[in-house]
């Protein structure tokens, strides 16, 4: 197995603060996918720091391509060189990392620090443009765009090195469904060119589609548990321990209580070998009788609209339930408060958003197993 990064008892603390990362001992394989999970605070930017050469353990050793990654070794303009040719790192807010007076001036700025002719820097630019379809930024100001738009910038910046390993950090900070979508496909198809893609996230929504693996950081600043993401997202116990999802119990109209388990920022679900909400035992009646899984969708035939209708239409269905479970909540906080009115119009939120489940679910099933790469 060729190794992308090995670290080896890490530790890292900020200045008169506490220890963030104690005694951090990992292996990332070139080529792999792996989401690192955690809540807020528990080391996830801090890792992806280290790992782009940002910042540097107090104490342990990092190496990058089976050589040190240090202070000391990246004073070696050949090294650093090389290696900033090889890592990129799209930051959580790409206000951080944009910073030219136009966008096709920000996608050329690694091209140019890389020593390109001028044509050569012209023909990257173009590409990563029209492949990531922000053609129309070009003479765009960054600080005028929107944040999808910041964030597809700054992925084509980073993309512009053509990188054997990209970091990400929070990666759906800021974006829509639908820009959410296009990250997913892009991510997918750097992964099928065999690029080595590690991304932090608090966002279970998203983590399964664009990994295979998952580290869950502690609140203590160690790892909680390592392994295929299909695992980890099964394991309730270990999500509540760490902060990744949430119980609570309440009320759905005259029913029974439910105890439903959610995500803070999202709900579980992926592509890739794991679990769907509804295939999890993610809430329960009161005797803990669980609610059954959706059928797998049949056979289907190939192609690339197929293929991307089938990517989006998955992602808005497995947000469906969580999204509805928040609007009876909310429903039902209204109408205690005694705002009857807007508990009505809730209400009939939630009427709307299970007739149009319908109608994408039946779309859905029409395209059957279309190939999402």
């Amino acid at each position: 197995m060729t190794l992308a990064f090995r670290l080896q008892e890490v530790r890292y603390h900020y200045a008169r603060s506490r220890l963030v990362l104690d005694g951090l001992s990992l292996d990332f394989a070139a080529g792999e996918r792996t989401a690192i999970l955690g809540a807020n605070g528990t080391g996830k930017s801090t890792l992806l720091a280290l790992l782009d050469g940002l910042i540097f353990p107090a104490a342990g050793r990092i190496e990058a391509f089976g050589r040190p990654l240090s202070e000391v070794a990246l004073e070696d303009m050949a090294v650093a060189a090389d290696f900033r040719k090889r890592v990129a790192l799209v930051f959580s807010n790409p206000d951080v990392q944009l910073f030219s007076a136009t966008v096709w001036d920000d996608i050329a700025f690694g091209p140019l620090q890389m020593g390109l002719s001028p044509a050569g820097v012209r023909e990257v630019v173009e590409r990563q443009m029209e492949s990531l379809k922000i053609t129309e930024l070009r003479d765009r100001a960054p600080h005028t765009l929107s944040d999808g738009q910041k964030k597809k910038v700054a992925i084509a910046s980073s993309l512009a090195i053509d990188p054997e390993v990209l970091l990400l950090d929070e990666p759906t900070n800021g974006l829509d469904p639908r820009t959410q979508v296009w990250l997913i496909e892009v991510l997918n198809g750097l992964h099928r060119e065999g690029k080595t893609i590690i991304a932090a996230t608090h966002d279970l929504g998203i983590a399964g589609d664009i990994a295979d693996r998952a580290v869950v950081f502690g609140e203590e600043g160690g790892i909680a548990a390592d392994g295929p993401f299909a695992e980890i997202i099964a394991n309730e116990d270990l999500l509540l321990k760490v902060n990744l999802i949430h119980e609570h119990a309440h009320r759905h109209g005259n029913h029974r209580t439910h105890v439903h388990r959610h995500g803070h920022y999202g709900h579980p679900h992926q592509d890739n070998g794991g679990p769907r909400p509804d295939a999890t035992p993610h809430h329960h009646d009161e005797d803990g009788a669980h609610h059954p899984p959706r059928p797998d969708p049949p056979p289907a035939p190939e192609g690339e609209e197929a293929r991307r209708l089938a990517v989006m239409l998955d992602h808005w269905l497995r947000h469906d339930e969580g999204h509805a479970d928040s609007y009876r909540e909310w429903a039902a906080k209204a109408q205690a408060a005694g705002l009857t009115e807007a508990a009505r119009e809730i209400g009939r939120a939630i009427d709307d958003q299970a007739a149009l489940g319908a109608h994408l679910q039946r779309a859905r099933a029409s395209l059957g197993t279309a190939n999402q790469g």
